[in-house]
């Protein structure tokens, strides 16, 4: 999709008709669209997501009633008299070398104190290259073609405002979802998401079938296959469920905090806190790393618990290997020679009941069976690499414990200082924010028991899954032994092993792409961010959980104490390297549409944006503010080339905003 020109009739601040046409050439494909504070620029991204979606809202809001919500300039409405007003939104673009129009059209009225407004309509040109024209007018049919060229779950990873950055880069809940919806939505893997449902849909059912007429040992086996099935259908749902509502009080919490921090007597409580809780779940989440990675190595460090009887052993059997005694093949050899020749080594005569011959037979007695000195020599060579690997499996599990008992500890002391913090935002003099903070705690105290819901039943998951495989290989044991072939049970073990092929696929597809997203992302940031950061920031990693975590040179997790212009970055970093694995390393072909984009970076972040973005997209869309886009940055950006349109809002009296397009080379006039 590149963007080619947007035109707008009273919508919102845009009283009459008004134009932007943008930058499309392939070297100058950046647009600035500059204005103060109030003047309109959310408004024009407001008016794509409409033209495109039929957004009436974005994300930023969400507390805002639809009734307070216009879309219809007011200046217009009130001179209209009670007549209505035509608005409408028309948006021109081209996708794979087809051109694309969308208009969307609405009324808008006084009627007495009530203002109304209602949808018109919307129509759809699409221009192919044969130079044929068709028009739709159904809105689901252009709600699928406008879906199949920007997904409405993807676009606001491109076209996006300040409020998706902050959640990109905060340690929560709605950050996983937010970076699993991204990278399912823009990479498709849901297409095999539903060929895995399908696959577990269609084997429950045989499953089902063949458990009906399968009796004994086998059609035990099967049912309580079936029933692990339902059992892991609930757990999903549940856990599903349980991350809706971890959201939910995230959300609450923070309009609690919201609240609260209208009380500046508790103002540095609350960011205090703030940065408590951060940090507190970022060394939880370090703490269960160090307690996977202490059960993957159980088997090894339970050897020295028995070190002292491994080292009893091994010294028992290298002595005697040391005094000849075992191998004692040699021997045996030796013996029997001596027998059959009747003649010792040393020449002296062997006969048969002789005071030689009755030693040499007890000697001989003596000597151990082959098979136990072979298998003692086993013995001896597996000691003997335990032994040696000890001294490093003793030294790994002390340091893991240390780490593990280090960080537990610096969680129960961010836990008091938390504690005490919400002692002193409770006690506060005002009723109102203490009743806040004690609704703070109901929710603090239902989130805590959700996630403890869910550590549960992800631990449960793990054990039904690993007793779920262990019956699929009693079962086709079972079939193997008693030569079952009816073509039902065959069928159900082809779908079982399909389904187990495709979630391996899907497992191992989303892991690489995780990481060539990290890769990626990790490249950007580098680039983008400024000398500080390089020396302190070393990577980003996408999560098994899919969560967006930033690591510091010590490779210790960092995301809670990064600043506003470096969580901007990493946001971009983290969207720049979405566009380039969907695109297979080519630039991505969609707008990048940004809502103050310098606002809290440094000057050398904004000359690194300025730089390099326009390199990662196919077009830059700057809605700027005079605070943040000063002469500076228009030099930084004239200078790298990319720059090819510049539009000025400016004032038309009260409730409306003018564009006007501007030469590049006025900024230094325009601009402080």
């Amino acid at each position: 999709m590149i963007l080619q020109t947007l035109i707008l009739k009273n919508f919102r601040q845009f009283k009459g008709l008004q134009q932007i046409e943008f930058a499309m050439d392939n070297n100058q494909n950046v647009t600035v669209i500059f204005g103060e504070n109030g003047r309109g620029k959310t408004g024009i991204f407001r008016a794509i997501m409409f033209c495109l979606y039929g957004d009436q809202k974005l994300s930023q809001d969400e507390e805002v009633s639809q009734k307070e919500l216009y879309l219809v300039n007011s200046a217009v409405i009130q001179e209209a008299n009670g007549n209505p007003v035509d608005a409408h939104v028309e948006l021109r673009f081209v996708h794979k070398d087809e051109q694309y129009t969308v208009k969307r059209s609405l009324l808008g009225m006084l009627d007495g104190n009530q203002r109304l407004e209602q949808l018109e309509g919307v129509l759809l040109s699409h221009i192919k290259e044969s130079g044929n024209t068709d028009n739709y007018t159904d809105p689901d049919d252009i709600k699928r073609i406008i879906n199949g060229i920007l997904d409405k779950n993807v676009r606001e990873y491109f076209l996006f405002d300040g409020e998706k950055i902050q959640r990109l880069t905060l340690a929560s809940n709605e950050q996983r979802r937010e970076i699993a919806k991204g990278i399912r939505n823009l990479l498709n893997v849901d297409s095999l998401e539903k060929a895995i449902k399908a696959t577990q849909k269609l084997k429950k059912e045989l499953n089902n079938e063949v458990s009906k007429t399968a009796t004994g040992e086998y059609g035990q086996v099967v049912k309580k296959m079936n029933d692990l099935d339902d059992k892991k259908s609930e757990q999903k749902a549940r856990l599903e469920e349980i991350e809706k509502q971890l959201v939910v009080c995230e959300s609450e919490k923070k309009d609690v905090d919201n609240k609260l921090e209208e009380y500046k007597e508790i103002l540095h409580f609350l960011k205090d806190r703030q940065l408590a809780e951060e940090k507190c779940k970022l060394q939880e989440e370090l703490a269960k790393n160090l307690l996977m990675e202490m059960k993957s190595r159980t088997g090894k460090a339970s050897l020295l618990l028995i070190s002292g009887t491994v080292d009893n052993i091994f010294n028992a059997i290298d002595e005697k290997k040391e005094k000849g005694e075992i191998p004692s093949e040699i021997r045996k050899d030796l013996i029997e020679r001596i027998l059959l020749d009747q003649v010792c080594i040393c020449g002296r005569q062997v006969r048969s009941g002789s005071d030689e011959f009755n030693q040499i037979m007890i000697w001989k007695n003596k000597a151990s069976d082959t098979e136990l000195e072979s298998s003692a020599l086993d013995v001896w060579r597996s000691l003997s690499s335990i032994r040696s690997h000890r001294d490093d499996t003793a030294i790994t599990v002390a340091t893991l414990l240390q780490k593990y008992g280090a960080c537990k500890n610096e969680i129960e002391q961010i836990k008091t200082k938390i504690e005490y913090l919400n002692s002193q935002i409770g006690s506060s003099e005002r009723k109102d924010a203490s009743n806040l903070e004690k609704h703070r705690e109901e929710i603090e105290k239902k989130w805590i028991k959700f996630e403890a819901e869910r550590s549960t039943l992800e631990a449960d998951a793990r054990n039904i899954e690993k007793e779920y495989i262990e019956l699929l290989e009693k079962r086709k044991q079972l079939e193997k032994e008693q030569k079952i072939k009816g073509d039902l049970a065959q069928m159900a073990i082809l779908v079982e092993e399909a389904s187990a092929a495709l979630s391996g696929i899907y497992g191992d597809f989303t892991k690489e792409i995780k990481q060539k997203i990290a890769d990626a992302a990790n490249i950007y940031l580098m680039e983008l961010l400024d000398k500080d950061g390089r020396e302190t920031l070393h990577r980003i990693l996408v999560n098994v959980d899919y969560s967006l975590q930033i690591y510091d040179k010590w490779n210790k997790p960092f995301l809670a104490n990064i600043s506003a212009g470096q969580r901007q970055i990493m946001s971009i970093s983290f969207i720049a390297a979405l566009a380039k694995v969907a695109a297979a390393e080519n630039i991505f072909e969609m707008p990048l549409f940004m809502d103050t984009p310098f606002g809290r970076l440094s000057l050398e972040h904004r000359k690194n944006l300025v730089e390099k973005v326009p390199h990662y997209c196919a077009q830059w869309v700057l809605l700027a503010t005079d605070t943040e886009f000063r002469r500076q940055e228009a030099e930084l950006l004239r200078s790298s080339g990319h720059w090819g349109k510049f539009y000025q809002l400016k004032s038309g009296g009260p409730g409306v905003t003018n564009i006007y397009e501007r030469n590049i080379e006025e900024a230094n006039l325009i601009l402080s």
